[in-house]
């Protein structure tokens, strides 16, 4: 029997390594990861529908210990801009899936690291970052606050100062 992950495209397996890559920065492959990671093989393989398959396929990329060299290599076998994008939405997902114990942060800081290499390897464009971001986080269901949705309208109009940068929560001004 041939299994799921071996009928991937290699763009669809760099796609999901990528993905894990992420998920094992910080040395844990959390059980919020996993079940997400089940999420995206099944939305990235149809034939794995079933959550038992699914989960199978899950397992098996999420086992593979990631090379931390390798993320360069991964970037260069997706085809297409729309493929980078979707690769930096899934890692947004993934990074923001679990939250480590004593963290003040919903990231934590080698996950961060891991994701800002990402970035710089996908080489988009900041718009196409904030897209990729924004669905994310709708797919996550946390939306965005009427904050955020200003900020990414007056970016690149000059110095629109983030919430961090001010270091006070802007959910009290709307």
């Amino acid at each position: 029997m041939v299994r799921p992950t071996e009928q991937l495209r290699p763009s669809q397996r760099a796609l999901l390594r990528i993905v894990c890559w992420v998920a094992w920065a910080d040395g844990d492959f959390a059980e919020e990861e996993r079940q997400l990671l089940e999420r995206i093989v099944a939305d990235t393989m149809p034939e794995a529908a079933s959550p038992i398959l699914a989960a199978d396929a899950a397992a098996r990329l999420a086992g593979e210990s990631p090379d931390p060299r390798a993320l360069e290599h991964l970037v260069g076998m997706l085809e297409s801009d729309d493929q980078r994008q979707l690769a930096l939405k899934l890692a947004y997902q993934m990074v923001n899936a679990s939250r480590t114990a004593g963290e003040p942060s919903a990231v934590n800081l080698q996950e961060k690291l891991a994701y800002r290499r990402l970035v710089d390897a996908l080489g988009l464009d900041e718009q196409a970052v904030q897209e990729a971001e924004w669905a994310a986080r709708q797919d996550l269901g946390t939306g965005s606050s009427a904050f955020d949705l200003l900020a990414s309208g007056l970016m690149g109009l000059g110095a629109w100062p983030s919430a961090d940068m001010l270091g006070v929560s802007m959910g009290h001004w709307f």
